[in-house]
């Protein structure tokens, strides 16, 4: 009879208690057996998911950078040439004058200009935009913290299914060589008159069942090892194999109670929907400052050559007050389109909380209930085993028939997959428990 596979979960920054040789970077993933930690550290490194938070988190970053420039002097430089009638004025007007003629006649003029504008006082224009970006980017640093979460969440699954794929198998292919030997038996039998011919046709089907389980079986792990892939960043189609893994020891559970409190405490979900709250307020702030004045100072200095325009170094400066005092409804627009989106955010950040408070729940009901069905799995494979064991004896003592060992036979499959299922579940809820958490991962299980 052979072993039933159980693994652990090991989720997040897993590592294992005693962990398995480092993977070698260098070589093909495909001639070595990867652990579940070497995974979820290619993946960590490799996900396209994580790249591109990564490049969120730069983004971000550009833009708050974009966004304190204005707190800043602005330095240009103008460099003008051009030719103009007597009765029109040479050249554009700079910020701080524009250049005067000299004797009449037709205005030929050069001219290069450094210029400085600076806003002294805005009402906090600049300041809401700039703690609005701000706010921006601690978003997409909790967002990138998530989505690492995610895949490693991801990468568990994967490789657990793999696992259990891989432990169907096994049972499978148990029952497909018992199945094989009842048939046998059971045709011996027909051809010495002593069998019906409903046993036979009992055991046939019994042994295309196991056949086409085993198939299911094996599409399953084909089709969890290209998931597995996926999520590591590599190529789904690429070959990858896997270390086998031990039940985890009992653990202590936190309750439900516990569990929503630690989920408060540490998702980033939580921080980013408060963090959305406060860019929308920002937002506020910057509409609202815009029916304001703008205090800014304005110089120039350069130099200027020409016919019939005054020539020489040009310097100027001066303190400008700007007040909008008609836009269309275009202030007002901002500042109703802002407030609403404070009332959003707001809204979105108690649709947030609800969903990791589900989350919790379910991922706590799940390992309860995984747990639950191990309890009841395990005795019921042993009374499987005991009940082939006699059914057996009854069979060689004249007293059963070939179809009373077919049903007692998949009696015993279905308990050992049902078994590998509970198991297997078991081990995804605490991962998935974990991941609803935020919780600081630790290891479980050896290789």
């Amino acid at each position: 009879m052979r072993r039933l596979i159980l693994a652990p979960v090991l989720v997040s920054t897993l590592a294992m208690a005693e962990a398995a040789p480092p993977l070698d970077q260098s070589a093909d993933l495909e001639a070595q057996a990867l652990s579940l930690a070497d995974a979820i550290a290619f993946a960590r490194k490799n996900s396209p998911r994580l790249r591109a938070a990564r490049a969120a988190i730069e983004r971000a970053r550009g833009e708050e950078q974009a966004a304190f420039a204005p707190f800043l002097p602005e330095f240009g430089l103008l460099s003008q040439s051009g030719v103009t009638s007597d009765n029109q004025g040479p050249g554009a007007t700079g910020p701080t004058g524009f250049i005067l003629t000299g004797t009449p006649g037709t205005h030929v003029y050069t001219q290069t200009e450094l210029q400085l504008q600076w806003t002294l006082y805005d009402f906090g224009r600049r300041a809401g935009r700039k703690n609005q970006e701000a706010a921006r980017e601690r978003i997409a640093e909790l967002q990138f913290a998530r989505a690492q979460q995610t895949v490693e969440f991801d990468v568990t699954a994967a490789y657990v299914n793999i696992l259990l794929a891989r432990a169907s198998l096994v049972v499978q292919e148990d029952a497909i060589r018992q199945a094989e030997a009842t048939l046998k038996d059971a045709r011996a039998q027909l051809k010495g008159g002593v069998a019906d011919p409903s046993d036979v046709l009992r055991a046939e089907v019994q042994l295309s069942e196991s056949w086409d389980a085993a198939v299911n079986a094996r599409e399953a792990e084909l089709v969890a090892i290209a998931q597995l892939n996926n999520v590591m960043g590599r190529d789904s189609a690429l070959p990858l194999r896997v270390l086998d893994l031990d039940l985890p020891p009992p653990e202590r559970l936190p309750s439900l109670a516990e569990s929503l409190q630690v989920a408060a405490a540490h998702r980033p979900e939580r921080g980013f929907a408060m963090q959305a709250v406060v860019a929308a307020q920002e937002g506020v702030a910057t509409a609202k400052a815009e029916f304001l004045p703008r205090f800014l100072v304005r110089a120039s200095t350069g130099r200027v050559d020409g016919t019939n325009v005054l020539p020489g170094w040009q310097a100027g400066a001066g303190l400008h007050l700007e007040i909008p005092l008609y836009t269309g409804g275009r202030l007002s627009g901002d500042l109703h389109s802002a407030e609403a989106g404070v009332a959003a955010a707001v809204a979105e950040q108690q649709v947030i909380l609800d969903a990791i408070s589900l989350e919790v729940n379910r991922a706590f009901q799940s390992v309860v209930a995984a747990g639950q069905r191990i309890d009841l799995s395990r005795p019921a494979v042993d009374h499987a085993l005991e009940n082939l064991r006699l059914m057996r004896v009854k069979y060689g003592n004249g007293d059963a028939t070939p179809t009373d060992i077919v049903d007692a036979e998949t009696a015993l499959t279905r308990s050992r997959q049902r078994l590998n299922s509970a198991v297997y579940t078991y081990l995804v809820a605490l991962a998935r428990l974990d991941y609803a958490m935020s919780r600081e991962q630790r290891p479980r299980g050896n290789p």
